[in-house]
């Protein structure tokens, strides 16, 4: 219970004192070993963990734990192999299906990882996590009209929903006359922006609409026109408006062909930062000004799944090295030392002007006055694509289900090239390529 509810002190004293009454205790063992995991220490929690199967091989979760910690540490052939190996010692334990779906995922083998989601669904077909899952493998395959139908069980899987969606439910019709409605946001400021390009397909149906999420988004949401009923924070009540979750919209307007997906919703940075901006960036250097994130998303320590994508940042810098442009840092709450690292292999000074991370109108201004933007994926890729322009997009394995699973182009961004990571975690490829286009890119410009 004490680790259940976080508090890792008091279990692993307990774990301890099992311990020290019965050495060898398989149990104790394992799940200090998950202690250590927690507290960043991979090398002690993998030796533990090993311990306690070699001590009782018949436990499920001893395999499945392993599976992650040896998934989220790179070795995705044996996690798969420790996912495959839980379902043989209990076919019943359907999480491990879920999990051995991300392995195969990390692995670039997205039509298995679909199988073994089916497969947990089979086994428990309220199986929210890989119903969501299975609904991003489907959309990164681009078989969209089964992968939005699954998506919506996101809610319930994120805990924002404690229903399944509404079976009943239907997409909605041709005309929205006289219907009002709240887009809700949730999940991150990235997504509520992407799904917000299906904004102007409800108006040019009919409906009016109004905007509850981030007041960091009010002025330049109000800008578009689009929201005529207002825009408010997320738990502000919407009396007498349809709540619509945001990530809904593409099963409600049945997003299905990649030809006809909306462009990305069009944002206009207000004149007066742009200008400020502007003047900023000219006393930096001359054109072509290049802005640089190499990493997005959220850390995790631990059995959940690690959202972070990142780009190989010497690799990056040798990579960009002696191209002609003033660059322009743009990362959000960076690591110790890393834009000195960076700009060592650059061999060119990286200006940092990340700090307009803290407010959004600043970056959007920011990323309005750049040539270009190299990044992984983040938040700050769709305010580019809000006021348009290159992206050199850097896609880390496994991709998000956005970029889908491969080419170099995805059909939500028009305007961005995308440079893949090999499945072994190779990105040699995809930097080389990079330094090709966008020096030929620069030289043009």
């Amino acid at each position: 219970m004490a680790h259940q509810q976080g508090r890792i002190d008091e279990a692993e004293r307990i774990y301890r004192e099992v311990l020290a009454r019965e050495p060898g205790h398989p149990i104790a063992t394992h799940y200090l070993g998950l202690a250590a995991w927690q507290r960043g220490d991979v090398g002690t929690a993998e030796e533990r963990m090993r311990a306690a199967l070699a001590t009782d091989a018949s436990i499920p979760d001893f395999h499945n734990n392993l599976g992650l910690l040896l998934r989220d540490t790179g070795r995705v052939d044996e996690a798969i192999a420790c996912f495959r190996r839980t379902l043989e010692v209990d076919p019943r334990w359907f999480e491990a299906h879920n999990n051995l779906g991300l392995a195969l995922e990390a692995a670039g083998r997205f039509d298995a990882a679909v199988d073994a989601y089916r497969a947990g669904i089979a086994a428990q077909p309220a199986f929210a996590p890989a119903r969501q899952n299975l609904g991003r493998a489907l959309l990164a395959l681009g078989r969209y009209a089964e992968g939005w139908g699954e998506y919506r069980w996101r809610l319930l899987a994120q805990g924002l929903s404690r229903t399944p969606p509404d079976p009943a439910a239907r997409p909605l019709p041709a005309s929205l006359a006289g219907r009002s409605m709240a887009l809700i946001a949730e999940q991150g400021l990235g997504d509520v922006l992407f799904f917000l390009r299906f904004a102007p397909e409800l108006a040019a149906r009919g409906a009016r609409l109004a905007f509850r999420g981030d007041a960091r988004l009010h002025g330049m949401l109000a800008r578009t026109g689009h929201f005529p009923l207002g825009l408010d924070v997320d738990a502000a009540p919407a009396p007498g408006l349809e709540a619509i979750p945001i990530g809904d919209l593409p099963w409600l307007l049945a997003a299905h062909d990649a030809a006809r997906f909306p462009p990305p919703l069009a944002l206009a940075p207000r004149g007066d930062r742009t200008a400020r901006v502007r003047a900023s960036l000219e006393a930096l250097g001359p054109r072509p000004w290049v802005a640089l994130t190499w990493r997005g998303g959220i850390a995790s320590a631990g059995p959940s799944r690690t959202q972070v994508k990142q780009a190989p940042l010497e690799k990056l810098g040798q990579a960009l090295r002696g191209l002609p442009a003033t660059w322009i840092g743009v990362q959000r709450l960076p690591r110790e030392g890393e834009y000195g690292r960076i700009a060592e292999a650059l061999g060119a000074p990286l200006h940092d002007l990340g700090g307009a991370n803290d407010a959004l109108e600043d970056m959007l201004a920011l990323l309005a006055c750049c040539d270009r933007y190299v990044a992984v994926s983040n938040a700050n890729v769709h305010l580019r694509a809000g006021v348009g322009g290159p992206v050199d997009l850097l896609v880390p394995q496994p991709p998000e289900w956005r970029w889908g699973v491969a080419g170099e182009r995805s059909p939500w961004f028009p305007e961005a090239a995308v440079y893949r990571q090999r499945a072994d975690g190779d990105w040699d490829e995809a930097l080389a390529t990079l330094t090709a286009r966008l020096a030929a890119a620069l030289h043009r410009g």
